[in-house]
């Protein structure tokens, strides 16, 4: 069943162009920055093995992605290919998940602009700032999608530039070796330097998977790549590792070289910590300056894929009559999903007044369903032959195995994380179970059934 105006995002988009969303969406230099704190300070020096293994693990499990994307290239990411694959009543959960969830990420990027913006120029106001943001993100996010991959592109390079440096400054500063700090991980407790408790280095190698995947932000633009079924599975197998190596390296480097580590590890700000004591004042302001851009250039990567991941259930007739044909419009001219961006935007602006710590629990375990889910799908896929057509993950069953371990992985960190990683557990049970209900006793008698784009 389709919705809207019958018409389809038009493949328009170069390798170029999709890696340059992807990699301003999943933005390195903000999880090195922001995210990597919460790697140190869960894990300390033991924070070098959770990011080269929770890094490993999530660069190899990427590759699934580009086998669903390739063959099932679609604006709705790879809630198609899940569908297709397992059947509706299986990818019904994980799209009930996203719709919630999509809003939620994006409230937690504008409150992260609006917080470094304040940080930066103390007397702006924090939410009018957020929203003044949001506004400018979505006046980026509905153009045309070579625009919005061109000024994204701009931005990106901007962010390179400060990773770079933040790289190259722990490079040039060695205070440890890696083996050694791998071999005897301590922790920061009262002010001394301890041995690091083993299931704190296992919730660190969690957070480690989160902080350094991204590869996903690719699958929202397959459905405007040009020849996505022959490139777009090779692409991603590129920018999987890539990401992941973006994002582990800088942090590994600054964690071996910081003079004080001590100062460090109790920072809520690790590497601006870090930048203090190995750089000038000029250098620590570009580097903040640069981050800022760097989560603005997110927001709207952001918005960009998810408005095209509400589009597409729109189209696909999951969301209710009017709601979902009006959804699935595009612009006339610009062929971009409008209205999915605005409707993204306003309830992504609603969603403030939840709070970080409340929209932290929220999104925290997108990749346990995410991750269970491609596993499966590749699994079945192979064997009906429904995937690796174009492109096939190496390694088979392996890496969808792998998937499979990591995601039970995650359950097990998040459970002993009583702050945030369980309740995220208990209201990613409860999306669970409203959705089957919804898909059960809604769709099902309505006959809606998942159109995918070929």
């Amino acid at each position: 069943m389709e919705h809207g105006d019958g018409a389809r995002l038009a493949p328009t988009l170069g390798a170029a162009g999709v890696v340059f969303l992807t990699f301003s969406a999943l933005s390195p230099a903000v999880s090195v920055y922001i995210f990597g704190s919460g790697v140190f300070h869960l894990g300390g020096t033991g924070a070098v093995t959770a990011l080269l293994v929770g890094g490993t693990a999530v660069a190899i499990v990427g590759l699934l992605y580009g086998e669903l994307a390739s063959a099932f290239p679609d604006a709705g990411g790879v809630f198609p290919a899940f569908a297709k694959i397992l059947g509706m009543p299986v990818a019904f959960p994980y799209i009930a998940m996203m719709l919630f969830l999509a809003p939620a990420q994006l409230a937690f990027v504008m409150l992260g602009v609006a917080e470094n913006a304040v940080a930066l120029w103390p007397a702006l106001p924090l939410i009018p700032t957020a929203f003044a943001g949001l506004a400018a993100a979505a006046a980026i996010a509905v153009l045309n999608v070579r625009t919005g991959a061109l000024v994204t592109g701009l931005f990106l390079a901007i962010e390179l530039v400060a990773l770079l440096v933040i790289t190259g400054v722990a490079a040039l500063h060695p205070a440890r070796a890696l083996v050694p700090t791998m071999l005897h991980p301590m922790t920061l407790a009262g002010g001394a330097l301890v041995p690091l408790p083993l299931p704190l280095l296992g919730l660190a190698v969690a957070t480690g998977v989160y902080t350094c995947g991204g590869a996903n932000w690719a699958t929202y633009f397959a459905q405007e790549m040009v020849g996505a079924e022959t490139r777009i599975g090779r692409l991603i197998a590129w920018i999987s590792p890539l990401a992941a190596l973006s994002i582990a390296g800088p942090l590994v480097l600054a964690l071996l070289s910081a003079p004080d580590l001590r100062a460090m590890l109790a920072s809520g700000a690790s590497i601006a910590t870090f930048l203090d004591q190995t750089t000038s004042p000029a250098v620590a302001t570009f580097i903040n300056c640069s981050v800022l851009l760097a989560l603005f250039n997110a927001l709207v990567a952001n918005l960009m894929g998810l408005s095209r991941f509400l589009y597409a259930t729109g189209r696909d007739g999951i969301l209710p009559g009017g709601l979902g044909r009006f959804i699935a419009r595009l612009h006339p001219r610009l062929r971009s999903p409008l209205n999915a961006t605005l409707v993204l935007a306003a309830a992504g602006a609603a969603l403030i007044a939840l709070g970080e710590r409340v929209l932290l629990v929220v999104i925290s375990t997108e990749l346990i369903l995410e991750f269970l889910l491609m596993g499966f799908a590749v699994l079945i896929g192979r064997r009906r032959m429904l995937t690796g057509r174009h492109y096939r993950a190496p390694l088979h069953p392996l890496v969808p195995l792998l998937a499979i371990a990591v995601a039970g992985a995650l359950i097990a960190a998040n459970w002993f994380d009583a702050d945030v990683g369980r309740p995220s557990l208990f209201v990613l049970a409860g999306l669970i179970a409203a959705s089957i209900g919804y898909e059960r006793l809604v769709l099902n008698r309505a006959g809606v059934s998942t159109s995918v784009a070929k």
